[in-house]
């Protein structure tokens, strides 16, 4: 079955490394992240779920291991009990991600969208969605400059549609 299992701050590859090689199947689905400095843009892995991992295990059997594991804080559960999740919500994240465990990206912009540039020399400039270009996880956008529309290809994190 299926648990929740919360971890310490910033510790879930800890407790994920430490019962994984105890032999026990546990999921710590993980999400790209970006961000931009010194005019670098910056690509990081980070938890889906920040603090919980989930675990499938036999309770009898695997709960000591697990309450005293590194990492580890507590087995989730409600009313005083622990309770198992669905074997479903399980599958549904699992099918939103790729073999490394990452969530794959869900693109929804269509063309002729309205977007607006989130970071970057051209942040806060207006433009329309043209495609997606996914070998080099980019956009092409053509920005709103006055009487002139150039083509400019971004990495799809620096967009975001606007109203």
């Amino acid at each position: 079955m299926w648990y929740v299992i919360q971890t310490k701050p910033k510790k879930e590859d800890e407790a994920q490394s430490y019962l994984a090689m105890r032999g026990l199947e546990i999921f710590n689905p993980l999400m790209e992240t970006f961000s931009q400095r010194n005019g670098k843009l910056n690509k990081a892995l980070k938890p889906l779920f920040p603090s919980y991992i989930f675990g499938n295990f036999e309770w009898e059997k695997d709960y000591t291991l697990i309450k005293w594991a590194r990492g580890v804080k507590k087995i989730v559960g409600f009313g005083g009990s622990t309770m198992p999740i669905s074997e479903e919500v399980i599958y549904e994240i699992k099918n939103r991600t790729n073999d490394n465990g990452i969530v794959k990206r869900t693109f929804d912009l269509k063309p002729n969208d309205r977007v607006r540039i989130k970071f970057g020399p051209l942040r806060d400039l207006l433009g329309i969605f043209e495609k997606w270009v996914p070998e080099k996880e980019r956009v092409r956008i053509l920005l709103n400059l006055i009487g002139f529309q150039p083509q400019v290809d971004l990495h799809y994190s620096m967009v975001e549609k606007v109203g």
